[in-house]
């Protein structure tokens, strides 16, 4: 049963922990304090990153091995669908899937309940598909419709509790970016016993409101009208918000939030003004992308020439070490890009590179170790060659990182230095 301890799914779980913290640069959680550790959980997580959001709560719980829920297109692919099985995932069928295949859904639900009974906690994402803009989509009653029928089984005595979350990635198709990720004040199932006696479906709709009103208490909600203008408001201003205004760990996640608090208080109280300063946003960002730029290159302060020629040297200084790391690892490299041209959709940029690094990097730094141990008769030597060869090729992505990241220094020096006074505009 998927409930029970699955000791391969623990040893995974220990590989994806040490994956994610290569993969990104920071991961920060915040509010695991809200996280019951003696009921029955319903994790409620936004849905921003493909595979890697599901992967989040099997690298963060650990004691206890989560049952997630996913579309059930995904298990069409027999190999794919025992993974999946494997990962503790099961299907849920939407209209899409054929109206034919959602009365398994309630087969499903039961099964959800059966979880919950037994202590362990669910997952699943209440806006019912992936969401590529940073906002919060309509939540759907799949939630609602597993946890009150199975509360209602036991007079609501389970007493399960629904954990909002909220991812906010910085750059979510970008290796060793930053990723927040939030848990909320959880939602006391049993609240609602009165309310599903009179009406089930009455309190059936109430909490799905309700786990809304407090997702976006978490989300970093950009609204989709004037998007592009508002998030590069944030760009721009939000680390710098954060170190005098916001100084905890959730400082960025709260001055995003804040910058878009003023945004609608303008254009509620001053339409002109808000106006005005969309237009001139979009100005601004034209102004960047003529030069290749965008506000994320904004994100911190330019730095100064010194600052410049001190990377570039160390960079220099750096790069044989680097190249060895990243042509030891190239063949992995390449199969990794042979694999993300099979996906269309860039929200599996991020899945891939961690599927990657999970399954397909492990597997050819041990066929590296039989064969250096078999060609130098040398077992010792080949199991350094094991240990170093990971450790270089970190270097040499975060090599390469740091060398993107200073011909992008450069060029923001140069435009700063040209267009001093135009972004003034993209202030708040």
């Amino acid at each position: 049963m998927l409930q029970k301890f699955d000791f391969k799914y623990f040893l995974m779980q220990k590989h994806v922990n040490a994956v994610f913290r290569l993969h990104f640069r920071k991961l920060v959680f915040i509010g695991k304090e809200n996280i019951p550790t003696d009921k029955p959980i319903i994790f409620a997580p936004t849905h921003r990153n493909a595979l890697v959001d599901a992967l989040i709560l099997v690298y963060e719980n650990v004691k206890k091995q989560v049952v997630f829920l996913a579309r059930a297109d995904i298990f069409a692919n027999p190999t794919i669908a025992k993974i999946l099985n494997f990962l503790k995932i099961m299907p849920v069928y939407r209209i899409r899937d054929g109206k034919e295949n959602l009365d398994k859904n309630q087969q499903i639900f039961d099964m959800c309940g059966q979880i919950l009974k037994k202590g362990s906690p669910i997952a699943l994402f209440p806006e019912g598909r992936y969401n590529p803009h940073q906002n919060l989509l309509p939540l759907q009653k799949a939630i609602p419709r597993i946890v009150l029928p199975t509360e209602a089984e036991t007079d609501f005595t389970l007493d399960t509790h629904i954990v909002p979350m909220a991812f906010y990635y910085t750059a979510k198709d970008e290796f060793l970016s930053d990723l927040y990720v939030t848990y909320g004040k959880p939602i006391r199932v049993s609240d609602y016993k009165e309310l599903y006696e009179q009406d089930a479906n009455q309190a059936a709709n109430i909490l799905r409101l309700d786990l809304d009103a407090r997702l976006r208490e978490y989300v970093v909600d950009i609204p989709m009208e004037d998007y592009d203008e508002i998030s590069a408001l944030i760009d721009f201003n939000a680390t710098e918000l954060a170190k005098p205004s916001f100084p905890k760990k959730d400082g960025l996640v709260r001055a995003s939030q804040e910058i878009i608090r003023r945004i609608k208080e303008l254009k509620e109280t001053a339409p002109q003004a808000y106006a005005d300063k969309i237009s001139a946003t979009k100005n601004a960002r034209q102004l960047l992308k003529s030069h290749g730029l965008t506000s994320k290159d904004f994100v911190n302060p330019p730095i100064g020439k010194f600052g410049i020629i001190t990377r570039a040297i160390l960079l220099i200084a750096t790069a044989p070490l680097a190249f060895v790391g990243l042509l030891n690892t190239i063949f992995p490299t390449l199969i990794y890009k042979k694999l993300l041209n099979l996906f269309k959709n860039k929200q599996f940029i991020s899945s891939v590179r961690i599927v990657s690094g999970i399954f397909i990097v492990p597997l050819f730094y041990l066929l590296q170790f039989v064969l250096v141990g078999l060609i130098s008769k040398n077992w010792l030597c080949a199991l350094a060659y094991l240990i170093a060869s990971p450790i270089v090729f970190y270097f040499g992505t975060y090599w390469r990182k740091w060398r993107k990241m200073l011909m992008r220094k450069i060029k923001v020096r140069k435009f700063v230095d040209k267009n001093k006074g135009n972004l003034s505009d993209l202030e708040v």
